[in-house]
């Protein structure tokens, strides 16, 4: 049998693997298939004018500086922009569906990624189930399509993560190729934010690291010297790209820390929600994002992250007696480990501002769905060793890892299932803790993005049509929205317009994130549910009601529109 399974594998290489191209290759089609069934978010709109204004700096040969007294924008980095809109004439779609795809697709990559990681430092099924816990967690696959700053960013800070697992086992002569590509990665992340700068902490963990593991000399501390020297090309290649895609954080040296600082000290009007508790950003308990971790990702993937980190010593202690493929596999363990938990230890120790849940911290989620690979992994290996029902005369029985696995499956599958109930707006999920999105709405940041209004869009276009079929009268409808003007504004069909007087409005459309739909008063006739939560209402203004007490003006300041980053 073991003489057929060799066979097997080297025709059709390893089942993990050919799963893990199996899956990926699915998620391709599914985005190919659904990216255009997304809203445009409150940020989109800024961020692609802002990649414009940095295309046209360079455009201008280098006198229209608009780009860096636009709003806020200078303080990130404009890569994902720029390429946006450097694309977008180039493909049959709206600007907007351009880099929902180009989003998804690069979200689609660091699944890719978390695969790879998984399967080095863990084996082919670690790889494969942490690139699974990864596409099947709500929070990552409902932003591949409109989170454009955070997965992009998400996927070059894990690739960082990965080159560096390269380097090590290169060590102590890294080739220039693997040096080059890790400052190629390192410069793009700080091209969309300056909080890839994290990179050159792991970098120092990662030479650390590998001194340890090795066991601490003078002659491996010199190795380890001569190392980091063959790293410094890494440094101006890193600081080219970031230069290109983020100007501005050039024009003086010091604008990198400046922009640091300011994302340390955030105190804008924005108000998030946490278990039933409104918070202003800055006044946030330490606690945010912790417990927001604990109730937004899927309770398989917690479970495997517990796990994970349990063995994690065991494993790097094993590994580090294993020679030198083992010593990598150990470094490697331990920088996915400070990837995944130093920002969440960061923000809370800091008391960092926070809101829209873990929006700004999806960044942690690819390392953790490695950590949840490897739990999951050990689990599975665990109960390879217990069998049920062992006949005395063959000695053979089932193995407990048959029963773990058919679990497992139909957990994930379970998960699959619901997010698919969600679609398209899988990154409203909350898990079982808090009762799923039924039981998060009004109590959670949930559709921050009002993602549900193409839906609200479409609902009301139905009652309209439903209305005029009956009256034989056809109109232009005044609408006020809870949400940006331009996502309702490509949504909407000719006989809807949008009108900044909410009192005058025929019709209300509002998601029920911060309770905005309970602004306006009229009766409730549509209305956008996901899992049995409610997202979003289209109320009739037309009939005579008392106009809710608060101005628009107050309506604005607790809408999605002071959601944004700016």
């Amino acid at each position: 049998m073991r003489g057929k399974s060799s066979v097997l594998r080297r025709l059709i290489g390893e089942p993990w693997d050919l799963a893990a191209a199996l899956g990926l290759l699915a998620l391709i089609v599914l985005v190919a298939v659904t990216f255009r069934q997304y809203g445009i978010s409150n940020d989109e709109e800024v961020q692609h004018v802002y990649g414009a204004k940095l295309i046209d700096w360079y455009r201008s040969g280098f006198t229209d500086d608009s780009a860096f007294t636009y709003k806020n924008l200078y303080l990130y980095g404009g890569l994902f922009d720029m390429a946006a809109v450097a694309l977008a004439p180039l493909l049959p779609f709206d600007p907007y569906e351009t880099r929902h795809l180009l989003c998804a697709l690069i979200g689609v990559a660091g699944i890719a990624v978390v695969w790879g990681v998984g399967r080095r430092v863990a084996g082919p099924r670690a790889g494969f189930l942490a690139g699974a816990l990864l596409a099947l967690c709500g929070p990552w696959y409902g932003g591949l399509f409109n989170h454009t700053k955070d997965v992009p960013f998400g996927v070059l800070m894990m690739a960082a993560v990965a080159m560096l697992i390269r380097l090590v086992g290169q060590m102590p002569r890294p080739r220039w190729g693997t040096v080059l590509g890790f400052g190629v990665v390192a410069g793009l992340a700080l091209g969309i934010r300056v909080g890839a700068l994290l990179v050159a902490g792991y970098a120092a963990a990662a030479l650390a690291g590998w001194v340890l593991v090795g066991g601490v000399s003078a002659g491996r501390l010199r190795e380890a010297g001569r190392g980091a020297l063959r790293l410094l090309p890494a440094l101006p290649v890193a600081y080219g790209l970031m230069a290109v895609f983020w100007p501005w954080a050039v024009l003086e040296p010091l604008n990198p820390l400046r922009a640091l600082a300011d994302f340390s000290h955030f105190h804008y009007p924005i108000r998030t929600m946490l278990g039933g508790t409104e918070y202003w950003m800055y006044e946030v308990p330490r606690s945010y994002l912790v417990w927001y971790l604990g109730v937004k990702l899927p309770l398989v993937m917690l479970g495997g992250v517990a796990l994970g980190v349990l063995v994690l010593p065991v494993m790097m202690y094993r590994d580090r007696l294993a020679g030198d493929d083992g010593r990598v596999r150990a470094v490697g363990c331990g920088l996915v480990a400070l990837a995944a938990l130093f920002p969440v230890a960061w923000f809370t120790v800091t008391h960092a501002p926070g809101y829209t849940a873990i929006r700004h911290f999806l960044f942690v989620l690819p390392p953790l769905a490695v950590l949840g690979g490897i739990g999951l992994d050990r689990l599975l290996g665990w109960a390879g060793a217990w069998r049920f029902g062992v006949s005395q005369r063959t000695g053979r029985g089932l193995s407990a890892a048959v029963l773990a696995g058919v679990a497992l499956a139909l957990v994930l599958g379970r998960e699959a299932t619901v997010l698919e109930s969600l679609h398209p707006d899988e990154y409203v999920y909350f898990n079982e803790l808090v009762g799923g999105v039924a039981g998060a709405v009004r109590k959670y940041d949930v559709d921050y993005w009002v993602n549900s209004l193409p839906e609200a869009v479409e609902d009301l276009s139905e009652v309209i049509a439903a209305e005029e079929a009956r009256t034989h009268h056809h109109r232009t409808y005044s609408v006020a929205v809870c949400a940006e003007p331009l996502a309702f504004e490509k949504l909407a069909p000719a006989n809807m317009r949008w009108v900044n007087d909410w009192n005058r409005a025929d019709f209300f459309i509002a998601p029920t994130q911060e309770d905005c739909d309970a602004l306006m008063t009229g009766p409730t006739v549509a209305e956008v549910e996901r899992d049995g939560a409610l997202l979003a209402v289209v109320k009739d203004m037309r009939k005579p009601a008392e106009p809710a007490e608060t101005t628009v003006e107050m309506a604005r300041l607790r809408t999605g529109r002071h959601q944004r980053h700016w």
